[in-house]
């Protein structure tokens, strides 16, 4: 029996020693490979999760067991040891303790496992997602707030917002970056999107760079042809990748629409010489009166060189630069010759034989600012007809003060115009208006319009006290309804010089100038001649 007993505590000793060792070794290798092993498959079946969580947790389950084992066994074989002396009935019950207190460490070791304490985010009554803490819940919150606050330009708070905390299960955890997403996803209040940029102003918005490229493409096609050879724009385009509210988006037909659309912007027209009211209006696609209205208080006929006029009050948002080649046939100028000739004043010139222009094959580089061109360069010119030199007479005899000029001026200074040249209504019927009244106080000097002739100096009907003027280049002109005449018949008058004096004579209504202007006989608009 001494035997025997040695013999146990021998083995005792023997099992004691071991754990000290091996067992050590052991449990690192499992926490190794449990930590390889933690992340588990994705299932939205709650069954197979229960069981891949089960399968994920064993090696923890058996690192806890290799230690408890060990000290059960001791624990046990004492009990044995003892219970060899006692009664079938206390072993029994220890049995049942033992199996008690192993089943409750097991439940208890699942439930650490599969369950933790975590916080879900409910925001309008719908939950958005569990992290591990309410801090976190309320740190994604806070992000998404200073997000929408940035995009906006004002303080953007959340309401409807609550924090749950409790158990659930750990496979059910999110990441804090996800729950901004699902939060951002919720409220639609700024997504991700692209904004073109026009000079630094933003000018509309797509879900998609693409739609903004698709809508510039589009603005740049009806300029673009087999010859072009580059486009691109005036202004500074840019399409920014950026945060915006939801509101701010547009489709590409919203987009097109608003890049070829125009902006509040003025443009000038600066009136150069042989410019008039009418050819300026006309030039810019508008009548006389919608010039006028841009431009209120201008008199129409008396435009000055160097005068500014408002030609639009917009300007578009986009200006397309194309560079293309061009193919054509030029007219190449010819030269013009000289021959003196004492017959004729100076400065007078007179066809002897006409010049002719030249043609040319040309090809040239030419740059466009939406339909304005900026710029041609010639590349090559092949010349397959050369131009014929024109031969003019030119005049050396001097001029004397009296010789016309070829311009005219006006016949009063200042005053208004009462009636223009076409038909009009007076006397109680409607008769055809041959020139322009001018209206000033009685007594006004009325002077020569250009140098020349007098051939008329006296009374005619209903013109009263009339004089005209031949300027010996086909134009006559007459002054009428004088108080008196300073001229006669034969006189050679220059340009700018008194000839009468402004009354009300013949068929008047009161003070004024009647001015025509007739062309080898023919009566003409005096202001197509007047500056």
């Amino acid at each position: 029996m001494a035997r025997k007993d040695s013999k146990n505590k021998a083995q005792q000793k023997k099992m004691k020693k071991t754990p000290g060792e091996a067992p050590q070794t052991r449990h690192a290798a499992r926490i190794l490979d449990y930590r390889a092993r933690r992340r588990f498959p994705e299932s939205s079946n709650p069954y197979r999760q229960i069981r891949l969580l089960l399968r994920g947790s064993m090696p923890l389950v058996r690192q806890k067991m290799g230690g408890l084992k060990y000290r059960i066994r001791s624990f046990f074989s004492k009990l044995a040891a003892r219970a060899r002396a006692r009664t079938p009935k206390h072993r029994f019950i220890q049995a049942a303790v033992f199996l008690t207190a192993g089943l409750a460490l097991a439940v208890y070791a699942a439930f650490q496992v599969l369950y933790t304490t975590a916080t879900t985010l409910t925001f309008d009554g719908r939950e958005l997602g569990t992290v591990a803490s309410e801090e976190e819940a309320q740190a994604a919150v806070k992000e998404v707030e200073n997000s929408i606050s940035r995009v906006l330009g004002s303080s953007y708070t959340l309401d409807s917002v609550s924090y749950t905390t409790g158990l659930t299960f750990r496979s059910a955890l999110v990441e804090e970056k996800d729950l901004e997403e699902a939060l951002s996803d919720s409220l639609r209040v700024v997504e991700n999107g692209y904004a073109l940029y026009v000079n630094g102003e933003q000018i509309g918005a797509t879900q998609t760079r693409e739609a903004l490229e698709e809508a510039l493409n589009l603005v740049s096609a009806n300029y673009r042809n087999e010859n072009t050879l580059s486009i691109d724009f005036v202004e500074d385009v840019e399409i920014k990748e950026c945060e915006l509210p939801v509101e701010s988006f547009i489709n590409l037909g919203e987009t097109l629409e608003l890049i070829t659309s125009e902006k509040a912007g003025e443009v000038y027209y600066t009136v150069e010489k042989g410019d008039c009211w009418s050819v300026i209006a006309q030039d810019h696609n508008m009548t006389n009166d919608d010039l006028l209205r841009l431009n209120p208080g201008y008199d129409i006929d008396k435009l000055q060189i160097g005068d500014e006029l408002l030609i639009s009050n917009a300007v578009p948002y986009l200006t397309v630069r194309a560079v293309q080649m061009e193919y054509y046939e030029e007219s190449i100028p010819y030269e013009i010759e000289y021959r003196d000739d004492n017959t004729m004043w100076e400065g007078d010139t007179k066809v002897i034989s006409k010049g002719e222009y030249g043609k040319a094959n040309t090809e040239a580089k030419v740059t466009y600012e939406g339909v304005t061109e900026v710029e041609r360069e010639i590349i090559s010119q092949d010349i397959f007809q050369e131009p014929v030199t024109e031969i003019q007479a030119r005049g050396t005899k001097e001029r004397p003060s009296w010789a016309p000029t070829g311009s005219f001026r006006w016949p009063v200074s200042g005053g208004t115009i009462t009636s223009r040249y076409g038909s009009r209504k007076i006397f109680g019927g409607t008769s055809f208006h041959g020139g322009i009244d001018i209206a000033k106080s009685y007594g006004t000097d009325v002077v020569a319009a250009d140098g020349g002739e007098v051939i008329y100096a006296g009374w005619m009907g209903s013109y009263g006290y009339l004089v005209q003027i031949d300027h010996q280049n086909g134009y006559v002109t007459y002054y009428a309804h004088n108080s008196s005449l300073l001229v006669s018949v034969g006189d050679k008058v220059y340009k700018g010089q008194h000839i009468a004096e402004m009354g009300s004579t013949g068929r008047s209504t009161g003070n004024h100038c009647h001015f025509e202007v007739r062309y080898n006989g023919e009566r003409r608009n005096p202001m197509d001649y007047l500056p």
